[in-house]
């Protein structure tokens, strides 16, 4: 798994647990924090595991592993209802759509920074608090 499809799944992991970091991740799954920086640098996460989520909480495995299809098991591969969008999120839609190419490609681009950064920063801190737990004594 390269390290782009397994910062997704990870991501994913954190989308369905609603979860903001890798220590609350590795909470959820039940696996030490250090378990889980081994599985970043290894860029590795065991099959089985994804699947028991996957079992567990109702979710497609081909969204959890390839971010391909709806994300619940037997959902149809439609857009979703009204009802079930964030009001914010329907208007920043509607804004984005109002803009033109250019427009979009910017706004496309600064929330790709954005994000780059909140990831940098996720990992300064999981850097921090592994280093943190080194210098603890035993």
């Amino acid at each position: 798994m390269n390290k782009t499809s397994l910062d997704a799944v990870l991501d994913r992991l954190m989308t369905v647990f609603s979860v903001d970091n890798d220590s609350e991740l590795a909470r959820k799954l039940h696996v030490n924090r250090q378990t889980l920086g081994s599985w970043r640098s290894r860029q590795s996460i065991p099959y089985s595991l994804c699947v028991s989520v996957s079992d567990t909480v109702g979710i497609s495995l081909d969204w959890l592993l390839a971010g391909e299809g709806p994300m619940l098991r037997n959902a149809p591969e439609t857009n979703p209802t009204p009802a079930l969008i964030d009001p914010r999120e329907e208007a920043m839609l509607e804004l984005f759509r109002s803009l033109g190419e250019a427009g979009k490609r910017e706004i496309q681009s600064a929330a790709e920074e954005k994000k780059r950064l909140m990831d940098i920063e996720q990992r300064l801190k999981d850097l921090t608090e592994a280093l943190a737990d080194t210098k603890r004594p035993a």
